[in-house]
């Protein structure tokens, strides 16, 4: 499982790199990358709500998905936000996106309010002591960690230059799939104490240092060589500030794969429904990716 899991994390950085490039062309709208993170986003929501479903909660997956897209929809285009004033460019995308999570997160307590008195469909005549408030955290927690979460990660698709989008965010890929890579590969090569045993037996701390390492050099090949050759547009950064970027991207990404670990390992579920023969769900893919990219974005306005 996990070698299946590490050859699509192989194929996933030159694949995402051409789709990106072909995205390019089609002009600043990203029709293509917008409608890959609405198919993404909707088939990681249901994975997050059939996991949850092992445990006794029933989310509602429909307005779940609906509230995503909505997430990622409405901050998908920060230039639709942008207004004159005094001279400045003010961007009104955050608040935007603010306010409408506030609205979904109210719009969930007030659904969760009126079933508390029905019945679960699966006999029982009372409500479950505590089940309905869970339900309502996997709610939230779905629209956070994969809604919030993209509708952030996409908006390094506009940063500095919409010229650069695809630089920053192809770095955020070899920076997160690259340490998988690492990780594993140093993990077999070296073995040696577990990092987190009983979260997942199969990390080491070797493997941890190979997953930051990999993805620094990863970066600082993408950023300083690969990505400025790709196209002129894109400016070569510092081999200090490549590699800063990509220890701590990559580091996030590593937090990211032992949290997918905590939520499958605390509903009793070795891995999240396969969406492919052999390999796992989608979210045992996208897991690096979904807690990267906040930071890759924070990183981003840091170091460039």
């Amino acid at each position: 499982m996990l070698k299946h899991r590490l050859l699509m994390s192989a194929l996933l950085i030159p694949g995402t790199i051409a789709l990106f490039a072909f995205d390019h062309h089609l002009g600043g709208n990203a029709p293509i990358l917008y409608w890959l993170l609405i198919l993404l986003s909707a088939r990681c929501v249901w994975e997050v709500a059939e996991l949850s479903r092992a445990v006794g909660c029933r989310p509602n997956v429909l307005l779940m998905i609906a509230a995503t897209w909505a997430i990622i929809t409405v901050g998908w285009q920060p230039i639709w936000y942008m207004t004159h004033s005094d001279g400045f460019i003010w961007n009104q995308a955050p608040d935007v996106l603010i306010v409408l999570y506030c609205a979904i997160a109210v719009l969930l307590l007030f659904i969760s309010v009126v079933r508390f008195p029905l019945p679960e469909n699966d006999g029982e005549t009372q409500p479950r002591l505590g089940r309905h408030l869970a339900t309502l955290g996997v709610e939230l927690f779905a629209v956070t960690y994969i809604g919030v979460f993209l509708a952030i990660t996409v908006q390094l698709r506009w940063e500095t230059r919409a010229t650069e989008g695809y630089l920053a965010l192809g770095a955020l890929v070899v920076a997160a799939k690259s340490g998988d890579i690492g990780a594993y590969t140093f993990g077999r090569l070296i073995g040696g104490p577990k990092m987190t045993p009983k979260l997942s037996p199969g990390k080491t701390w070797a493997g941890g240092v190979g997953h930051l390492v990999t993805a620094g050099l990863c970066s600082v090949g993408w950023l300083c060589w690969l990505g400025p050759m790709i196209s002129s547009l894109w400016k070569p950064w510092g081999v200090a500030s490549a590699a800063e970027f990509g220890v701590v991207v990559g580091f996030a990404g590593l937090i990211g794969d032992l949290a997918e670990s905590l939520i499958k390992r605390d509903v009793g579920v070795k891995d999240a429904p396969a969406l492919l023969p052999g390999f796992g769900g989608l979210l045992d893919l996208m897991d690096s990716l979904l807690l990267a990219g906040p930071v890759a974005y924070g990183m981003w306005h840091l170091l460039r």
